[in-house]
């Protein structure tokens, strides 16, 4: 777990964190090997989990007009995704494949919800990191973001 809790250290999602508090964040997650082109979770799927990139890397997707995937982010070992699954019940908003043969670490939001029982302090550290990263992500990449939340909305126009 030590070896685990020092990589950790180095994820942004977990910085302000004492190592106490990361090595408890550490037991709670999974380790999940992915081949070449394995899907880690597919659009308008249930995100359930936040995942953090140990080794390989990972594609983000959206569906374009024409329905094909298009890349709209490439992420590598150190950064994590699906963190807004520890927040609230929601679907996937992109595709995610892994880019080569990928490791990830897995925290489940049922293992979150939990660990909140326990120690709020420590979730809502881990919350106000992932607000903060997400609205740095939003200012970085407005297009990327303008372009998914259009495809949603009109996807759940025609719907209708």
């Amino acid at each position: 777990m030590t070896n685990r809790t020092e990589f950790l250290k180095g994820v942004g999602i977990f910085k302000g964190l004492d190592a106490e508090s990361i090595s408890k964040i550490a037991a709670l997650m999974e380790e999940i090997e992915y081949d070449t082109g394995g899907p880690v979770f597919e659009e308008k799927g249930s995100a359930d989990a936040l995942y953090v990139i140990l080794d390989g890397g990972v594609d983000i997707f959206v569906k374009g007009g024409d329905g094909k995937d298009v890349l709209i982010g490439r992420l590598i070992r150190e950064e994590f995704f699906g963190q807004l699954s520890l927040i609230g019940n929601f679907e996937h908003l992109v595709k995610a494949v892994s880019q080569q043969n990928t490791t990830l670490l897995k925290l489940p939001r049922s293992k979150f919800v939990e660990m909140n029982k326990t120690n709020p302090q420590l979730s809502l550290r881990i919350v106000l990191n992932i607000f903060t990263d997400f609205l740095k992500s939003v200012q970085e990449n407005r297009d990327a973001f303008k372009y998914i939340i259009d495809y949603y909305i009109q996807s759940k126009e025609g719907s209708r």
